[in-house]
């Protein structure tokens, strides 16, 4: 799968990853398997994941959302939503998954998840 799908960066083995565009049906699959074998299963499962450039999302993202979610947690690590538009958060409050996601601001927010204040 081409990288241009997201960006990464690595803070003291957290791991931002900044999704851009859209994210749905076309290429979800694609980006969660490319998580999962990039990420999860080389042991690196504590992820912020900064949807600030992402400005579309369907159900089928939502869906792999909640499956990296679980995988991270399976593992022994956390995942952490941040810097959603007021379109992602709606969606998010609609569907009820803003109880289930630990979601921040920002990723100087998301940070304090895993390194306290």
């Amino acid at each position: 799968m081409n990288n241009k799908l997201y960006s990464t960066t690595n803070i003291k083995n957290v791991w931002i990853i900044r999704p851009n565009g859209e994210l749905d049906m076309s290429n979800a699959l694609d980006f969660k398997e490319d998580i999962k074998t990039n990420f999860v299963q080389q042991g690196k499962v504590n992820i912020i994941l900064d949807l600030s450039q992402v400005d579309y999302i369907d159900s089928t993202a939502l869906g792999v959302l909640i499956s990296l979610q679980r995988s991270c947690r399976m593992s022994g690590g956390t995942l952490v939503l941040c810097g959603l538009e007021s379109n992602l958060k709606r969606i998010f409050k609609m569907t009820m998954l803003d109880s289930v996601f630990s979601m921040r601001e920002s990723i100087e927010e998301a940070l304090k998840v895993f390194f306290g204040e």
